[in-house]
């Protein structure tokens, strides 16, 4: 009889460490979140209208951005984390680098990585709320 009741004691606390371990993103944080949602549909925009000079812009933005998310996972010690953001700024450097060098190629390669780096990250530590707003997890 005993071990069910430290069943539902570890159940319990288990449960409550995954609801404690659950946080609103910083706002410098949220920020960044919606300016790399911003940039990102500027550039498919610019990309599909061959507007080299605005995917530079775009990609500009996008490597700031994740700069400070950098930030925000680096001060947390969540290393998956922190290495996606990293390589978030890096394919926002590589896709500066093609649109100046008018690379299609290379844009698009960008743009998947970039892709790939977003949605693992969100995949691992984003949690979205029934009013539409998200957790870290």
């Amino acid at each position: 009889m005993r071990k069910p009741g430290w069943l539902v004691m570890g159940a319990v606390a288990l449960f409550g460490l995954t609801l404690m371990a659950n946080e609103k993103p910083s706002e410098a944080y949220s920020n960044a979140m919606k300016a790399i949602n911003a940039a990102n549909m500027g550039l498919r925009a610019a990309v599909t209208a061959k507007d080299y000079d605005g995917v530079a812009k775009q990609a500009t933005a996008i490597k700031a951005s994740f700069d400070v998310v950098d930030q925000f996972w680096t001060a947390k010690k969540v290393d998956d984390a922190t290495a996606a953001a990293k390589a978030g700024a890096k394919a926002a450097t590589d896709l500066g680098a093609a649109a100046t060098a008018k690379n299609d190629e290379g844009i698009a390669a960008a743009q998947r990585a970039l892709g790939a780096t977003c949605m693992g990250c969100h995949t691992a530590h984003r949690e979205r709320l029934a009013d539409g707003t998200f957790e870290i997890k």
